[in-house]
């Protein structure tokens, strides 16, 4: 079913891969702004993945087995990859952590995220905090869209948003954007790369099978799988257009 799901959104799939804001990242001031947008969409994947965590493995003492043993045994492989993964000097940092350190390194402002992260750590309701946050509209969508999901509680659409949030992250002609920024420069933006490097290099199995095993024969579950698909491809899309507008100048800081 995955494959007939991601044969119903090829184009869409391949617009990420070819996005026109890889044309309008020319200059290591363009990268930040993108930086300081997409480390939202970064840290909201996380949470997704933090609910299956919750849901799928005991978390809390005492310890039981609880559930599917296989499927414990893919979520916690995922969560080693996302949570752990090695950085580019090879200590382990959460995948969330090595991009603030890149954003870091290229001289993006980390202020929004941090305080946003802040708010987060208080205990303040999610939603309250996006409401009433001065972030640009593109990011509170998309944060908004995540949490929604994870608000409705049903597993299988959240592994689905999980699943197809991660489109775009390690795009290979953004790679080669950053390449010539470098050369152009002088920059060193070699954390960035590398992080992309990462994501373009993952193992995505796990995820796609958390996925089949928490839908099985379920084709009601498998429609519940398109429909998030589809939300939330859109909701990557509103993202990268709201970047776009803001390197080309439709809207003003």
């Amino acid at each position: 079913m995955i494959q007939e799901i991601n044969q119903n959104f090829k184009s869409e799939l391949k617009h990420f891969s070819n996005h026109p804001i890889h044309h309008h990242i020319n200059t290591k001031r363009q990268l930040q702004r993108y930086l300081e947008h997409q480390v939202f969409a970064v840290w909201a994947n996380m949470s997704l993945l933090n609910y299956l965590k919750e849901e799928f493995t005991k978390t809390t003492n005492p310890w039981l087995p609880i559930g599917d043993p296989e499927l414990r045994f893919l979520i916690n492989k995922t969560i080693l990859q996302e949570e752990t993964a090695k950085n580019y000097f090879g200590a382990h940092q959460s995948e969330f952590e090595i991009y603030l350190d890149a954003m870091a390194a290229t001289g993006a402002n980390t202020e929004n995220i941090t305080n946003f992260l802040r708010h987060v750590s208080h205990g303040t309701d999610i939603f309250l905090i996006i409401a009433a946050s001065k972030l640009p509209l593109c990011i509170k969508q998309f944060i908004k869209t995540v949490f929604d999901i994870i608000s409705e509680d049903k597993p299988h659409k959240i592994a689905a948003a999980f699943v197809y949030s991660k489109e775009g992250m390690g795009d290979p002609i953004l790679i080669k954007t950053i390449s010539k920024i470098e050369e152009v420069e002088k920059a060193d933006l070699k954390l960035f790369k590398y992080y992309l490097r990462l994501q373009a290099e993952k193992d995505s199995d796990p995820s796609f099978k958390i996925l089949e095993m928490l839908c099985g024969e379920d084709m009601d579950k498998w429609r519940d799988t398109e429909i998030i698909a589809e939300i939330i491809l859109r909701n990557q899309r509103t993202l990268m257009e709201g970047i776009e507008a803001e390197l080309t100048g439709s809207i003003s800081e």
